[in-house]
């Protein structure tokens, strides 16, 4: 079984998606697959650069590129094309048409990992009518209530299991850790404002880290005032911007006393998944986390929690002092239990792939 990944990015750019491709193409070549990743990343770690999918510059000679594109997937089984909505939707529609007029045309399965209320990706998505894969019950949920006929195929992400050192700059005092990309949408600002009001206030009795902040290709969106006002924190060791690897995630967040993920934005813009979340519960780490997308579907049945509205500075401030006061609850054995359920579910994710593959392929040639 031959199958291709396209994606616009891929490591070392940083995003949940490419850890997830990266871990799940390991994984499958293990297991006797043929798979390549094509993506648009020029020093990818390890895919294929296409210039039609570089969301640094846009193709020079877009029909070329994309026929260059074609070409390089044109004899895979299965094409798994993932945010095939996101970006330059007539490009795709491009792509798709000339796969299916292949004299055998390979299976093509759209891979949603995110949604927006943009027309432009829905019409995308409905599109020659192909099947799609997504990762939460949330995601699957706000596709079938636009797409009520859609064939949606919901599994868990792929996530490394490997793990390396990490050590974090100097700090004292309870460490919070925030590990998600620097930026607006994951609520790295209502993250820095809540902590910059403590810190203000007088209390320095812990240390506040922000991972994710080494960003290839998108703004953070954060205010220059905020970032300013950071600033003389980020000199005295009580807030740190950091970047570290997959691997090294596992450590960061083993090390932290309890970790936010406060996304900032609900409905069809809500948290896809959190594969950070999932690898917090899996350690047992307690949470503080917005009611967004699927982070409290994800936290429903785990102890060591706080769930906050959307965008609510104060109720963050409130949730990170209550644990700094009384304590952070810790996991018990019922939250261990769980975390290992979900770390078995990241464990079968190559072979639930397989599984989809072949029932796909078997009713291709059926």
């Amino acid at each position: 079984m031959r199958i291709a990944h396209i994606n616009w990015i891929a490591l070392p750019t940083p995003g949940g998606v490419p850890v997830h491709i990266d871990a799940l193409v390991a994984r499958l070549r293990q297991l006797g697959l043929t798979t390549q990743v094509f993506s648009g990343t020029r020093d990818a770690l390890d895919a294929h650069y296409q210039e039609a999918l570089d969301m640094q510059a846009p193709p020079r000679d877009e029909p070329r590129a994309v026929a260059a594109l074609l070409h390089a997937v044109q004899d895979f089984d299965l094409v798994q094309i993932h945010n095939s909505h996101n970006h330059r939707q007539t490009l795709i529609k491009q792509l798709l048409d000339g796969l299916l007029a292949l004299p055998r045309p390979p299976q093509v399965l759209h891979d949603i990992h995110g949604l927006t209320e943009n027309a432009a990706e829905w019409e995308l998505l409905r599109y020659r009518s192909l099947p799609m894969l997504v990762h939460s019950r949330y995601i699957a949920n706000e596709v079938l209530q636009r797409m009520p006929t859609a064939e949606v195929h919901e599994q868990l992400l792929s996530l490394t299991m490997d793990q390396r050192p990490y050590t974090f700059p100097p700090h004292s005092g309870t460490l919070i850790l925030q590990p998600t990309r620097l930026s607006q949408w994951k609520g790295s600002a209502v993250s820095l404002r809540a902590v910059l009001e403590l810190l203000e206030s007088g209390r320095e009795d812990f240390t506040f880290v922000q991972a994710g902040s080494a960003s290839r290709l998108w703004p953070t969106g954060l205010d220059e005032a905020l970032l300013a006002r950071a600033a003389p924190w980020r000199e005295r060791g009580r807030i740190h911007f950091v970047q570290y690897s997959p691997e090294e995630s596992w450590e960061a967040i083993r090390q932290a006393d309890f970790v936010l993920h406060p996304t900032a934005d609900g409905g069809t813009h809500g948290e896809p998944f959190s594969l950070a979340t999932a690898q917090a519960v899996i350690l047992g780490m307690p949470v503080i986390a917005t009611e967004s997308g699927h982070l409290p579907i994800l936290l429903k049945d785990y102890g060591p929690k706080q769930i906050i509205a959307i965008n609510d500075v104060g109720a963050l401030r409130e949730a990170i002092s209550r644990w700094l006061d009384h304590g952070v609850p810790r996991a018990t054995a019922r939250d261990r239990d769980y975390g290992e359920a979900l770390r078995q579910s990241f464990l079968r994710s190559a072979n639930d792939h397989i599984a989809l593959y072949e029932r796909l392929l078997s009713r291709r040639v059926s």
